[in-house]
């Protein structure tokens, strides 16, 4: 009478299952990648020291550079899924960003220099995350100075990520950063690239060519379009992922009462990092791999409004995703 009586509410499934379902996706969005890649998935660009060491080493081991990079897409993606447990982002609890984070990241398009993207991505995750601890936790300077030093790693590896710097003036205003706040983050941020530049005079190159180079590689076009995809499902599954975005910040826009202040603030800062992140599709050098940048503000603000809708229909929105990336995967 029980099990008849029970509703199946994907959104609303246990850790375990998010993760087994992420894992899964992960690792047949990496398979797919690597046995018949999209033409899109061949452009390449963008690359920084050591981000440039790190596709010399993938290019060597492409099955390792693989297994890495899904590897760390995955530690991600169980980031999020803590991150957002942590800070009570939603009216009921859900990991359902975890999976969602993989459909983004990997389920769509990926670069042919994964490992270095996904590194940038994980930067610039433990950018957001430290953020918000700053914001969560008061007048603590670690979290500062760690945010700056991730937003300033980023580029390294991937020079598009250079955009998502953006965030850290826009989070002083939001979160009310105090002046050593501000400080501790900008001396983390400009840490990295003074020690690249650092390292290089001491190795008898020109002090500044580290910087220079970053930037070359951030306005060298790479040749890719967004909306030039020959993949119709792509684009389909990026029409409904920003439809579903879209309407999770409207949604925690229109109801001041759905969350407590802080909760609310941080969406905001989520949908700001969604227009970011966004915006670096404009950049030159943007390559399929800046979906593994998007994936972060979408995963955290699609639960909003799925978790608003009836069981029904967010289990329907899913399940159409779902079977658009099992088809966009395994149908090329």
């Amino acid at each position: 009478m029980y099990i008849c009586d029970m509703q199946l509410s994907i959104i609303r499934q246990t850790p375990a299952v998010s993760i087994l379902l992420m894992l899964m996706l992960v690792a047949a969005a990496f398979l797919r990648f690597a046995n018949a890649p999209y033409v899109d998935e061949l452009i390449a660009g963008g690359a920084a020291l050591p981000g440039v060491w790190v596709d010399l080493f993938q290019s060597n081991y492409p099955i390792w550079g693989w297994v890495l990079s899904g590897c760390v897409v995955a530690m991600i993606a169980i980031m999020v899924g803590k991150m957002t447990s942590a800070l009570s982002l939603y009216s009921a609890r859900t990991t359902i960003s975890i999976p969602l984070y993989a459909i983004v990241a990997g389920g769509i398009f990926i670069a042919p220099d994964s490992l270095s993207v996904a590194l940038s991505a994980y930067f610039i995750t433990q950018m957001f995350r430290h953020l918000c601890g700053v914001y969560v936790h008061g007048t603590d300077l670690n979290y500062a100075f760690m945010a700056g030093i991730c937003a300033g790693i980023a580029p390294l590896f991937y020079a598009p990520s250079l955009t998502f710097i953006a965030l850290l003036p826009i989070a002083i205003f939001m979160f009310g950063l105090s002046w050593r706040e501000v400080v501790t983050m900008v001396v983390g941020t400009l840490l990295p690239i003074a020690t690249m530049c650092y390292v290089n005079w001491l190795c008898g190159g020109e002090f500044p060519m580290p910087a220079i180079e970053l930037f070359d590689a951030v306005v060298e076009p790479a040749g890719y379009t967004l909306w030039g995809s020959e993949s119709v499902i792509a684009l389909t599954m990026m029409g409904l992922l920003l439809f579903i975005a879209i309407c999770g910040i409207s949604t925690f826009i229109g109801d001041r009462r759905s969350a407590s202040m802080r909760p609310r603030t941080i969406l905001a800062f989520s949908a700001v990092t969604f227009v970011v992140a966004c915006a670096t599709f404009a950049l030159p050098s943007a390559t399929t791999g800046v979906f593994m940048l998007v994936a972060l503000p979408i995963s955290i603000l699609s639960p909003v409004m799925l978790l608003r809708l009836r069981d029904g229909m967010s289990n329907l929105l899913i399940v159409i995703l779902l079977i658009l990336t099992i088809l966009h995967l395994f149908i090329a």
